[in-house]
């Protein structure tokens, strides 16, 4: 197989930012998340942005010039992964210049918000140019923010289910933008919900042939084991199990209306013969569970309000959430919500069956709803521990990148997240972050906190402008 990845170049120049060549933490629990176990005790030794040895309890580790980082009673666990991100700021041309300076501003904040909750490493499912140029100034050193992964703009039929996506109605013309986005030096092809066979496989055909992943929604009018033999290298929000569990007779179309509505005709049986079918491709799963549970009913959309969630989603974006109740009305929504037994359902049986996942979150509280997600995952059945390895060793599994980030293993990047609590018992304990290490440079709680308190005040700043423009946040 080709490359599925624009080559990413490792950060030295971090060391600089902290003072120190070298960082050694000492005497922590470690969870490498390379099998299900824990170092107990042990030191870690980064050198240059990468772990340079990991040592058993009393051994010598690390010269005497390294930071001294106390892991005592805390667990370490590898930096986390955003399998499903959004961070593009848009088109610039499409946008008055005060607007575009904010979106480009949201764009850093939740890059930096990202690392504050322990998230190292994200896959953005629909960027831009922007995506790129922001791409190589983290690899360079000159803007903050986890090692990312991007695709263009998502593919999608004509007419397209959502209009940010590019519609396609010819194979030459989808074929090209494939090319195109090769030539560009994106990472992968994203696409969507209403494509039709020749289009879907002139994609999987120009993708093969320039060496480009294809992930994204399993387009409606295709049969999932039918893209699953294409060669999908993963599948978001279980779409394609919908359309499988209703069948023809449902007569569930490519429209908004019906959307993961089909997830209402699963069955027990019908859900382990589809996870049975999938553990026998080469596929991921990246079920982002905690999208439709953020669905809200009509009622509770007026009535209930996450205020903590709130307070990390950037102003202007609760503006999405608002569309979102334009584009899926109460009873689409009301559907959403019935369906999360069987959804969960799903995730499990696909687990047991050992096809693998990936955590990923779709929504706007970075970094925050990864917390949320991994809980979604151990509500569906995982233990705590698959649920982590669906946000670390999967995902650098899925990029062919083992051994690189998402385990702790000596020659890696040091993405590290130091937790008060072992995660392996309650996953609530992923959220006690004592630390965060992003490629060696050293992210202590007080020095979260104050970035955090940085961001909320740049959040205040921004509603207030949105106020004076008479677009206070919905």
């Amino acid at each position: 197989m080709k490359a599925l990845h624009h080559p990413l170049l490792l950060l030295v120049l971090l060391s600089a930012q902290t003072g120190a060549a070298e960082h050694r933490i000492e005497n922590a629990n470690v969870i490498p998340m390379t099998g299900e176990g824990v170092l107990e005790g042990h030191s870690v030794l980064v050198r240059d942005g990468l772990i340079a040895a990991i040592c058993a309890p009393g051994a010598p580790c690390g010269g005497d010039d390294a930071e001294v980082i106390d892991g005592a009673g805390k667990f370490l666990i590898p930096g986390l992964i955003d399998m499903h991100a959004h961070t593009n700021p848009g088109d610039p041309s499409a946008v008055d210049g005060e607007t575009w300076e904010m979106l480009q501003r949201i764009q850093s904040q939740q890059l930096r918000q990202y690392v504050m909750f322990g998230v190292t490493t994200l896959r953005d499912t629909a960027g831009g140019p922007v995506n790129l140029e922001v791409r190589e100034r983290i690899e360079r050193g000159e803007a903050f923010g986890p090692r990312l992964f991007t695709a263009f703009g998502a593919m999608d039929g004509n007419p397209p289910l959502h209009a940010a996506t590019t519609p396609f109605a010819s194979r030459e013309a989808a074929a090209a933008y494939v090319f195109n986005t090769a030539a560009a030096g994106y990472d992968f092809v994203k696409i969507y919900s209403t494509l039709r066979r020749p289009v879907f496989d002139a994609i999987v055909d120009a993708a093969e042939e320039v060496g480009l992943a294809v992930v994204g929604h399993v387009p409606m009018p295709i049969d999932v084991e039918y893209a699953l033999q294409r060669g999908m290298r993963s599948i978001e929000h279980l779409s394609g199990y919908d359309i499988a569990c209703a069948g023809p007779e449902a007569g569930l179309q490519p429209i908004m209306a019906d959307v993961y509505q089909g997830m209402n005709y699963c069955t027990p049986e019908k859900i382990r013969k589809l996870a049975e079918m999938t553990a026998r491709y080469d596929v991921w799963n990246c079920p982002t569970l905690i999208v439709q549970d953020n669905v809200k009913s009509e009622w509770d959309r007026h009535t209930g309000f996450d205020e903590e969630e709130a307070r990390y989603t950037p102003p202007m974006l609760r503006y999405f959430q608002a569309y979102l109740y334009e584009i899926f009305l109460p009873r689409a929504r009301a559907g959403l919500k019935a369906a999360r037994t069987p959804r969960m359902a799903l995730v499990k049986a696909l687990n047991d069956a050992g096809a693998p996942l990936l955590l990923g979150t779709d929504t706007t509280a970075s970094g925050y709803n990864v917390h949320q997600e991994l809980a979604l995952l151990v509500e569906s059945g995982l233990t705590p521990y698959q649920a982590l390895t669906a946000a670390t060793s999967e995902p650098a599994r899925y990029f062919e990148r083992v051994g690189e980030f998402g385990t702790i293993v000596p020659g890696g990047s040091a993405d590290l997240v130091l937790l008060d609590g072992n995660p392996l018992t309650d996953i609530e304990n992923s959220r006690g972050i004592a630390g965060v290490m992003l490629r060696g440079d050293w992210w202590p709680r007080p020095r979260i906190e104050r970035e955090l308190a940085s961001l909320q005040a740049e959040y205040a700043r921004d509603a207030a402008v949105l106020e004076e423009q008479g677009r206070g946040a919905p």
